[in-house]
């Protein structure tokens, strides 16, 4: 494998970095402090294609792969990680509909990749975060037509639930799994008030129930739980780009304090200290980039590895921001614990790519199980 970024994949982030530098940068301390409109940034992405980078063009899309749509979240998360995790529950709702949609392809990956409705993974429930088996959402079919499903039960913590979405929604019956497309307009659903959250604030969280709600006979081919696991195989992966994001912004920041805040008559940049968690920081977040572009690469060139992979760059990034934001807040003095600083916000958007689309420790039992263990 080509472990670098070919000419074209450059450009294209550049062309990332560009977009999101003019577009959304300028507002990322509103989107955080709700005083600027996640919807309406949406809206904006769409408008430049970057809800359907791999929806294939014949379908409305860009035709790319899960590395362009990495790179794009990583050049979104340093100043938006909430959006970045919106684009991950939406793009993960593209992957099932690609692998186990069949005719619903061309009904629905043209209105995702245009923005006129948006992905909602609705998998997780309160007795059933990591373990999906848990999960107590039923469906039923009407005696009368076998095509018209009836969903019951609530899910929670659902990303863009309050947009025009399309939920890929997992519920069950006596014979076993299954995965719903929902359409949110055309269902009557009930939505809790949006959740409050540490981190990623610009990401709009709802519990959602479903009452009954018609699917419209839109089941996916094959096992539910399967079929939930792709979806967050694939999401792990833009979180984890995620976190590259929010490093990379990190390590600049922490950098440009380090030689500008003196202490004892010097830049504290002169002390091996600082040096050596800049050096830790530097390395850690090179290697996670090598990781998560691995995984991405391996989605469609060795999909056998393609879970391994994910669950690898998940562990090893979101570990790495984490540890490495917060000592970028020790680099920063008193400044780091300041809501005025963006460092702040990295730092608590870093902790939660080690919980969401699956914690640290799911990682690590997926990676055991890799082994045969």
């Amino acid at each position: 494998m080509n472990t670098f970024l070919s000419a074209a994949q450059k450009s294209l982030q550049e062309q990332y970095l560009k977009f999101v530098n003019e577009v959304v940068a300028p507002h990322a301390a509103d989107l955080d402090a709700g005083k600027a409109c996640s919807k309406d940034m949406l809206t904006k992405l769409s408008q430049a294609g970057y809800l359907g980078i791999t929806v294939p063009k014949e379908l409305g899309g860009q035709g790319g792969d899960l590395l362009d749509a990495v790179l794009f979240v990583e050049a979104l998360a340093g100043h938006s990680a909430g959006l970045a995790m919106a684009l991950a529950s939406h793009y993960s709702v593209i992957e099932v509909i690609t692998r186990y949609g069949a005719e619903l392809k061309t009904r629905y990956l043209p209105l995702l990749a245009r923005g006129e409705m948006i992905g909602a993974q609705a998998f997780s429930e309160d007795k059933a975060g990591s373990d999906l088996s848990a999960c107590q959402t039923s469906f039923s079919f009407s005696s009368s037509n076998a095509a018209d499903a009836k969903l019951t039960g609530t899910k929670t913590w659902v990303v863009n639930a309050d947009m025009p979405a399309l939920f890929a929604v997992l519920a069950k019956d006596e014979n076993g799994f299954k995965v719903f497309l929902v359409d949110s307009q055309n269902n009557a659903l009930a939505l809790s008030e949006r959740k409050s959250t540490m981190g990623f604030r610009s990401a709009r969280f709802f519990d959602v129930e479903f009452k009954g709600a018609k699917a419209s006979a839109e089941a996916l081919s094959g096992d539910g739980l399967v079929i939930a696991a792709a979806a967050l195989d694939l999401s792990k992966v833009l979180i984890a780009g995620a976190a590259l994001g929010l490093m990379n912004v990190g390590i600049k920041l922490a950098a440009e304090r380090a030689n500008n805040r003196e202490q004892f008559g010097a830049p504290i940049a002169k002390y091996q200290g600082v040096q050596w968690k800049l050096a830790d920081f530097s390395t850690e977040s090179a290697a996670s980039q090598m990781l998560t572009y691995r995984a991405a690469w391996s989605h469609a060139s060795e999909p056998e590895e393609f879970r391994k992979y994910a669950a690898m760059a998940k562990s090893y990034a979101s570990r790495s921001a984490r540890l490495h934001s917060a000592e970028a807040v020790q680099i920063f003095g008193v400044m780091g614990i300041s809501c005025d600083e963006p460092l702040e916000r990295i730092y608590r958007d870093a902790k939660l790519t080690e919980v969401l689309e699956g914690t640290s420790e799911v990682q690590k039992v997926i990676l055991k199980e890799q082994l045969g263990v």
